[in-house]
């Protein structure tokens, strides 16, 4: 990880400076000229079965599908991990609107099912074959997308759909990220591309390359700080891509099969799918498919 210090003023011995953190940008003063440095470390959950989308709502609660398992688990901030909602036949894509009322696409059972955040089913709407669910920023409508039909939609509050695009250039989408402009992002699983929607139109962004022997696929996006970050399963990899260039991406972290926690550039990962940026910003939670580990990547200051 690089760090860079921007000196904003000088007097006597403290430096107010900006360290950037891969995700994140925070501020710090330092004593005596000494300059930390960030460590970036990867630490895993194995409790419950975190295998495909997540979601984060206001409270700092984490939610992650068990794809082949049929449940939803929660993981809270003290780190207690419980089921919090099952009798899927897929589970997917999770999305959270202002209210923290949670949209979980139920891939496979072709339907869309809305809960409180007790775990209360509220709504089911059908959607077919739908991946990946998020809030659209301003709005509490959610942006979902249909991997067979290749559609991307608006589910609006009221528990309608309008249809937004259909069609190549998307392939199978999952992958949904929105940056801090409001521009939307799609990420194909198929073929590993990405690219940015906007009023009816699809603009490239860039492709992951494909050098696993198989399962090269795109899992899931995620915004944060600038880039997005995205994973490639077959290489158990993570990489960070620069929205604003074409294929100007780099591997953020992993190498080959594992499950090593510790510093990023040693981490290794199963089979990566979901991947979230915290609300904080300064974190990364990714599910290992090949585990249904939750992954969780922080940032702190060593001097």
């Amino acid at each position: 990880m690089k760090s860079f210090l921007k000196t904003i003023r000088n007097q006597s011995t403290k430096i107010l400076a900006g360290v950037a953190l891969g995700t994140s940008v925070i501020m710090i003063s330092c004593q005596g000229g000494n300059i930390p440095d960030v460590k970036v470390t990867v630490s895993t959950v194995t409790e419950g079965a975190f295998q495909d989308g997540l979601a984060q709502d206001s409270k700092g609660n984490l939610y992650g599908s068990d794809f082949f398992g049929n449940t939803v688990y929660k993981l809270d901030p003290s780190g207690v991990v419980t089921v919090f909602a099952d009798r899927f036949v897929t589970p997917n894509g999770i999305g959270i609107n202002s209210k923290d009322e949670i949209y979980i696409c139920d891939h496979f059972g072709n339907r869309i099912v809305k809960f409180n955040s007790e775990g209360k089913p509220l709504e089911v709407v059908a959607a077919t074959t739908p991946a990946g669910i998020k809030k659209i920023p301003g709005t509490d409508n959610m942006l979902f997308v249909e991997y067979n039909t290749n559609t991307i939609n608006i589910l609006k509050e009221d528990g309608s759909i309008t249809k937004l695009f259909e069609g190549n250039p998307i392939n199978g989408p999952a992958g949904i990220a929105f940056d801090r402009k409001g521009n939307t992002y799609i990420g194909n699983f198929n073929d590993r591309k990405i690219y940015r929607y906007k009023d009816g139109n699809v603009d490239f962004v860039a492709q992951l390359p494909d050098s696993a022997e198989n399962r090269n696929f795109l899992g899931f996006l995620t915004y944060a700080k600038g880039y997005l970050y995205a994973t490639q399963l077959g290489e158990h990899r993570i990489y960070k891509i620069n929205p604003r260039k074409i294929d100007d991406f780099e591997v953020f972290a992993g190498s080959v099969i594992g499950s090593t926690d510790g510093d990023i550039s040693e981490a290794t990962f199963n089979l990566p799918n979901g991947i979230l940026a915290g609300r904080d910003q300064k974190t990364l939670y990714v599910s290992d498919a090949g585990t249904k580990n939750l992954r969780i990547i922080t940032s702190m200051l060593t001097y």
